[in-house]
């Protein structure tokens, strides 16, 4: 299997939100799969909801720092949508529409008229933001020959600014050359893994997008995040050797 890891260091702020979180926007610690998959997507040109990038590539996180945060107080601001409500007098009908329409849409009558106060006006509010100083990670990549040479190819030459978090939060990566991996069995991981172990802290971060018709669910991982440098297991466990890092790749 061929594979590569490309550092990603972030240039100021970087805030990866739990999207559970409501009165105060919390991060997570390491850039979720589907955020990393995101930036990947963006290197790659492709097109806002396209997913393709979930089935070509795996992926394994080595935080490197993560450890400095603050927090800032945010005015978030209540958007109104600007759509206007309207009652038809003859057959009662009720619609929606951002112009002022002709006629009923049910019975072409010219007989309507708005609904006052159909709007609720809210002011803004103020919010505490977590954000991450100048974070740093290793992203590794695994998967078939051709498709990691054309995420490499894209990641060097990116179609697209790349950023990890808000649209705003620009990053600055550093690209390996692909190499060999092989498969080896360890009681030392190098970077995050799956489940919950000892000195170490936990998050349950987003994994993939998965669609069900027009709909889409997101699925979870509960992944331990190594306080030091690496995570030691009582057992042998399989994972993947890039140049003396044991990586658990998924």
């Amino acid at each position: 299997m061929l594979g590569f890891k490309f550092r990603i260091d972030g240039l100021y702020f970087n805030t990866f939100r739990k999207s559970t979180s409501t009165s105060l926007i919390l991060s997570y610690s390491i850039p979720p799969y589907t955020t990393i998959r995101g930036l990947i997507s963006n290197a790659l040109g492709l097109k806002r909801d396209d997913y393709t990038v979930q089935d070509w590539v795996k992926i394994g996180i080595k935080p490197l720092n993560y450890s400095n945060r603050s927090r800032e107080l945010a005015k978030i601001l209540k958007l109104i949508s600007r759509e206007q409500k309207f009652k038809c007098k003859l057959c009662q009908n009720k619609w929606m529409a951002t112009t002022i329409p002709s006629k009923c849409p049910k019975c072409d009558s010219s007989e309507f008229y708005e609904i006052p106060n159909y709007k609720q006006f809210f002011s803004s509010a103020p919010m505490f933001k977590e954000f991450l100083f100048s974070p740093a990670y290793e992203i590794f990549i695994a998967g078939e020959n051709d498709k990691i040479g054309y995420v490499y190819n894209a990641l060097l030459q990116p179609d697209r600014p790349l950023y990890l978090g808000g649209s705003d939060e620009l990053v600055d990566i550093e690209v390996s050359n692909p190499i060999e991996i092989q498969e080896v069995e360890v009681k030392e991981i190098s970077g995050i893994l799956e489940g919950i172990h000892e000195n170490c802290l936990v998050e349950k971060i987003p994994y993939k997008f998965i669609q069900k018709g027009k709909d889409f669910s997101l699925e979870y991982k509960t992944v331990s995040i190594p306080q030091d440098s690496s995570i030691s297991l009582n057992e042998e466990i399989a994972c993947f050797r890039y140049n003396g890092d044991n990586i658990w790749l998924i």
